[in-house]
């Protein structure tokens, strides 16, 4: 818009007494109408991922029956039926938070060590440096000092700048060796990526069956694969796992599955790839709260609008 068309504008809505709240410096949020606090759902207006892990969870039929207007089930029956999918449901969100947590719990342990490592490879570089600055700097001297005078062959000066320059090069080098973070070794304790790969597992890192199942549930985004098939590609593509077939790929997944041994020890790249895998697996784990409230919505809308 011109500069005159916008003066001419901004001059209407001062002559009106109406401008807009950006002008007058007010804050640009907005309102909406007042909607019911705990909105219903029905069986026809379930989505499908949800519908899945009513099915999942085995009480699909359950919600048919309850919500059957053919031959409608009597009140003890509807009772009954009310308290065994709420069951179904509390457990079920308890299974998720207790993944939740369980990633949680593994984040902070790997971020510990992740620190550990970098604090270990910026000492290190900083050593480097000063080792470094110092040599080079002791050899260009005597080289230039072996210079000043005409008793000597320029030969000894020459050889210590030469010298300053090799120990300049091994030492820069050696930095860049040192920047990767040097290695530690993980303690030999499941995590929550072994049960996927087939490694040893524990109480801990065993997934419930409902949570289980929705992760081997069809994706949203990829119908034909499901959530944790489409997880692993994303690794790959990441650069978090290697590729199939790849020469590192049983080494790779033993490290992340925390099968430890003395030969094998996490870098800072290991480390970083468990902590976003983890975290991968914690965010789709906390999609199947939203389900499980779409579920419980549905509960009791017979009884607050019998109409639907």
């Amino acid at each position: 818009m011109p500069v005159k068309s916008k003066a001419c504008l901004l001059a209407i809505f001062v002559l009106t007494g109406i401008l807009p709240a950006s002008a007058r410096g007010e804050s640009q949020l907005v309102d909406r109408p007042r909607q019911a606090l705990f909105a219903t759902a029905t069986l026809k207006t379930m989505e499908l991922p949800t519908r899945e892990v009513a099915e999942q969870l085995e009480i699909m039929p359950l919600l048919n029956e309850l919500y059957n207007t053919e031959t409608p089930a009597t009140p003890e029956r509807k009772a009954i039926l009310r308290e065994k999918i709420q069951e179904t449901i509390l457990e079920s969100y308890f299974d998720a938070a207790s993944v939740q947590a369980e990633a949680d719990r593994e984040t902070i342990r790997l971020g510990a060590l992740r620190e550990s490592l970098s604090s270990k490879r910026d000492r290190n570089v900083e050593i480097n440096n000063a080792t470094n600055f110092i040599a080079s700097g002791a050899l260009n001297t005597v080289g230039s000092i072996l210079g000043f005078t005409n008793r000597l062959p320029p030969f000894p000066g020459n050889v210590n700048q030469m010298l300053s320059g090799v120990v300049s090069a091994t030492m820069s080098t050696y930095a860049l060796k040192q920047n990767s973070g040097g290695k530690i070794h993980s303690p030999a304790t499941p995590t929550m990526l072994a049960e996927f790969f087939g490694r040893p597992v524990d109480e801990r890192t065993t997934y419930p069956e409902s949570v289980w199942r929705f992760l081997h549930g069809k994706s949203i985004d990829e119908p034909d694969k499901s959530r944790i098939l489409v997880m692993e590609n994303k690794w790959i593509e990441k650069g978090h796992l290697e590729p199939h077939g790849a020469k590192r790929e049983k080494q790779k997944i033993d490290l992340v599955c925390g099968v430890g041994g003395k030969t094998r020890a996490m870098t800072l790249d290991d480390i970083s790839d468990e902590i976003s895998m983890i975290a991968d697996i914690a965010a789709v784990t906390e999609r199947l709260s939203h389900h499980l409230r779409d579920l419980q919505r549905m509960i009791d809308s017979d009884v607050l609008d019998p109409g639907k």
